[in-house]
């Protein structure tokens, strides 16, 4: 087993994080990134500009940063070049947060479509860079990378971008609705189970994912009995963070996967489907395709995770899991399928959409027979 493991950013938890915001940026003139109106009717942007007002220090906003596309990180780095920023705080969810680190990346690196494409390496410089999760779920918080889509027509990710501070404060989720719950958990749970089935050398960090990923699923259901679990939402809010920090990562040793996001990729890129929308329909599907090529690992994730029995058969223990796995995706209230985006794209512009390496180990049929089910009506 061979790792190395580094992360720069001071993380600060709790109910009065956010008042530490004027002292990490004191002196500063501030971007402000955000997205939709959530921050406002949360209020969290009042309480958050109150607090640099209060203190002097000057802001920008940039709001409407619902989609991290390469031209709204084109523009913000304009934004702050014309405005002469020094410092960019990001509040929101994931596309805000990925959106906002380019754009400290990027207003201090000229080219930045070379680091995109790996002929520059990060240099470690940005803008101070200060992250304020309010939909805690990819954990873009805890970690370097910024995914990018709209970039020459695909999706991209941009390595190295750095956040400084990271204040999360649990009572920023209480307004979330029992959907974008449910979707906060489940993004978040789908993510880490990759360090759990993809870790056969490091006992450490795989037994840290499964207590993870055991946590979540406990906190799911006291999150849809009561919405104001604080101690729930304190942990789903955790667990972002610490999906992506980089702990669980070390001793990886199979990739495989990352195949998951291909079967997602597909109804983002041909119907604008969301992220977590397409990632939560696609895992049970995917689940039941890579159980062909990796069945124990599967076998232990819906064992030792979700409680399914050990003593079936494997392809029993499989088909109970995922009806299992479905069943909790309904309580919510969640969309199952994807039919009312439209009509599954055919073979060949799946062939065209993906690498020969977004297959892994799967045919060209069976990546579509993946991305087929999660367009049939349930």
């Amino acid at each position: 087993m061979t790792f190395q493991y580094h992360n720069p950013i001071q993380f600060h938890f709790g109910p009065d994080t956010l008042e530490k915001t004027p002292e990490l940026c004191k002196g500063q003139k501030v971007l402000l990134v955000y997205g939709g109106d959530s921050l406002k009717k949360n209020g969290v942007y009042d309480r958050v500009t109150g607090l640099l007002r209060q203190h002097d220090i000057s802001y920008v906003d940039y709001g409407g940063q619902t989609a991290a596309t390469w031209q709204q990180i084109l523009d913000g780095i304009d934004l702050a070049h014309r405005e002469q920023v020094t410092a960019v705080i990001e509040m929101g969810g994931a596309s805000a947060m990925d959106t906002g680190k380019a754009i400290a990346f990027g207003a201090v690196h000229d080219h930045l479509e070379d680091y995109i494409e790996g002929k520059a390496q990060s240099d470690g410089r940005h803008l101070l860079n200060i992250i304020i999760p309010t939909y805690p779920s990819t954990g873009s918080e805890a970690d370097s990378v910024c995914d990018i889509i709209e970039y020459k027509g695909y999706g991209v990710e941009l390595f190295g971008a750095w956040p400084d501070y990271c204040l999360m404060d649990p009572g920023t989720t209480l307004s979330l609705d029992r959907k974008s719950t449910a979707y906060s958990v489940w993004v978040c749970f789908i993510q880490a189970s990759a360090w759990f089935v993809g870790n056969h050398e490091n006992d450490i960090a795989r037994g840290f994912a499964k207590v993870v990923l055991q946590t979540l699923l406990g906190s799911y259901e006291k999150l849809m009995d009561d919405p104001n679990d604080e101690r729930a939402r304190a942990n789903v809010m955790w667990a972002s963070c610490v999906n992506t920090m980089g702990v669980f990562r070390s001793g990886v040793d199979q990739f495989y996967p990352w195949t998951l996001y291909s079967v997602g990729y597909i109804p983002r890129v041909a119907h604008h489907v969301s992220y977590r929308e397409a990632l939560t329909i696609a895992y049970p599907h995917w689940l039941r395709g890579i159980a062909k090529y990796h069945a124990e690992d599967i076998h232990a994730l819906f064992t030792e995770v979700f409680g399914i029995d050990d003593k079936l058969n494997t392809g029993d223990v499989i088909e109970a899991g995922c009806a299992k796995l479905n069943a909790l995706l309904e309580k919510s209230g969640i969309p199952m399928s994807l039919a009312a985006h439209g009509a599954c794209p055919d073979r060949k512009y799946i062939l065209g959409a993906l690498t020969k390496e977004d297959f892994g180990e799967f045919s060209v049929e069976e990546m579509y027979q993946m991305v087929s089910a999660c367009y049939q009506q349930k």
